[in-house]
């Protein structure tokens, strides 16, 4: 991060950057405060066709278990030197600074443009090795006439943070799903790109269909030479590109029948320079049905089967087995202040942690009630599984229940009040995965975000 003096300890954690590191952000953030200045607004009445919003939030979270664990190390036990050691039942305050701009352009019916970029500074009080800034940026680009439709929507995540995995001590495990937050907080680049094109047929319509997914982890890689000792998480890269066709047929005014064809490429990169065996080919074969066909229920419901060949997998991997991919959102509006949202996605994608595939699952059901023009509240349930195909030993489930107060002060500032827990366990007998009770953990995280917008 250039003009910020960052120097590692003994121990891969950011000595002086909560320090610093902070009065050196400020000063960037100061710049941004002033774009919010009066001075300045006139300016942004570029034209009637383009807009300018920018954005200033401030949270402040309290985390009880940065790094997921709940297993303490067996007696006596000692880590490698000079790597993040996870603690078990840590506790964080954690501060984050998130400015942000967007810009939105439409010169004309058939081309329309909208960007974005949003850095979020997170500082661990209590844990420096898990300082990071997390940069989005979002490029979406657009039009319709006469009920031709398409959008190339582009979504960049750049983490600056460690690049050293982190290391748990035995009994401890890698965390339920490969531990996404801890995994999140450290140096990996991701892209993101979704192409489509609704050209309207009669009353239906034809949708080619395109997206990429790249996901680049900038972490040493290092071998586990004593993994009865400890076990040092390391990444591996992995895409997926796919592209195909979806045909609507009316199903009434309210609606279409969806059919749809995918064909694509998963690939997993090299651990520790050994090639991955689960790169594969995917045909995906989708029904469904967009619309809604009452006033008060909207669908968008696309699921059906992956047929895959795979380069060379192991003797013990089931490569016959016929998967699911699933990808539903069911919205309620039981009257003009609620919104009930039901969520189910499933498909399978290479890990990051191993040379193994997974079935990556999420259910989510949320309440949103608007009890006045300023005050909302919202309630959320979810629970998110990865089972691992054979011979991988391994299925993890993370119930997490949520709340989030919103109040709108007035057109400008805004502040929110949330909290969540997580319960995570293991679904697999420590007959055959003798660390799994390792992998569990429970979380609570409360915070408190305030949010100026012009």
């Amino acid at each position: 991060m250039a003009g910020v003096d960052l120097k590692r300890n003994g121990h891969g954690n950011w000595k002086g950057h909560a320090c610093g590191g902070l009065s050196a952000w400020l000063k960037i953030l100061l710049g941004f405060g002033l774009l919010l200045g009066p001075g300045v607004r006139a300016a942004w009445q570029v034209g009637s066709n383009l807009n300018l919003r920018t954005t200033l939030t401030v949270q402040e979270v309290f985390d009880d278990n940065v790094y997921i664990l709940d297993t303490a190390p067996a007696p006596g036990l000692t880590g490698p030197v000079g790597l993040t050691e996870r603690q078990p039942r840590f506790e964080s305050w954690i501060t984050s600074v998130t400015p942000s701009v967007s810009l939105q352009w439409q010169p004309l019916d058939l081309l329309h443009a909208s960007a974005s970029y949003a850095p979020e500074f997170q500082w661990f009080h209590n844990a420096p090795s898990e300082d990071h800034v997390a940069h989005r940026a979002t490029l979406t680009l657009g039009g319709h006439r006469n009920g031709f439709e398409w959008d190339w929507r582009h979504q960049w995540l750049g983490i600056d943070g460690s690049h050293l995995g982190p290391v748990t001590l035995r009994p401890g495990d890698c965390p339920c799903v490969g531990g996404i937050p801890l995994r999140d907080r450290r140096d990996a680049v991701v892209y993101r790109s979704q192409w489509r094109a609704t050209v309207p047929v009669g009353n239906g319509f034809v949708r080619p269909v395109a997206a990429l997914y790249v996901h680049d982890f900038r972490t040493d890689q290092r071998p586990n030479t004593d993994p009865s000792r400890f076990i040092y998480d390391n990444y591996i890269d992995r895409w997926d590109a796919q592209g195909g066709v979806d045909l609507g047929l009316p199903a009434g005014n309210r609606g279409h029948w969806v059919v749809g064809y995918r064909f694509g490429h998963q690939h997993q990169g090299k651990l520790l320079g050994r090639a991955s065996p689960y790169s594969n080919d995917y045909h995906r074969f989708l029904l469904g049905f967009e619309g809604a066909p009452v006033s008060w229920l909207k669908l968008a419901v696309l699921a059906g089967p992956d047929i895959r060949d795979w380069d060379h997998p192991p003797v013990a991997f089931h490569q016959s087995e016929i998967l699911y991919w699933v990808d539903a959102t069911v919205t309620v509006l039981p009257t003009a202040r609620d919104t009930v949202t039901l969520r189910a996605t499933r498909y399978e994608q290479p890990a990051f942690t191993s040379h193994s595939v997974y079935e990556d699952i999420l259910y989510q059901a949320s309440w949103q009630h608007r009890l006045t023009d300023s005050f909302s509240l919202a309630l959320s349930l979810s629970l998110y599984i990865g089972d691992w195909q054979a011979p991988v030993a391994r299925e993890d489930w993370i119930w997490t229940p949520g709340v989030l107060a919103r109040y709108k002060l007035h057109d400008h500032w805004e502040i929110e009040c949330s909290y969540t827990h997580d319960t995570a366990v293991n679904q697999v007998s420590t007959r055959v995965a003798t660390y799994a009770e390792g992998r569990e953990y429970n979380r609570n995280r409360v915070g408190v975000a305030v949010r100026y917008s012009y």
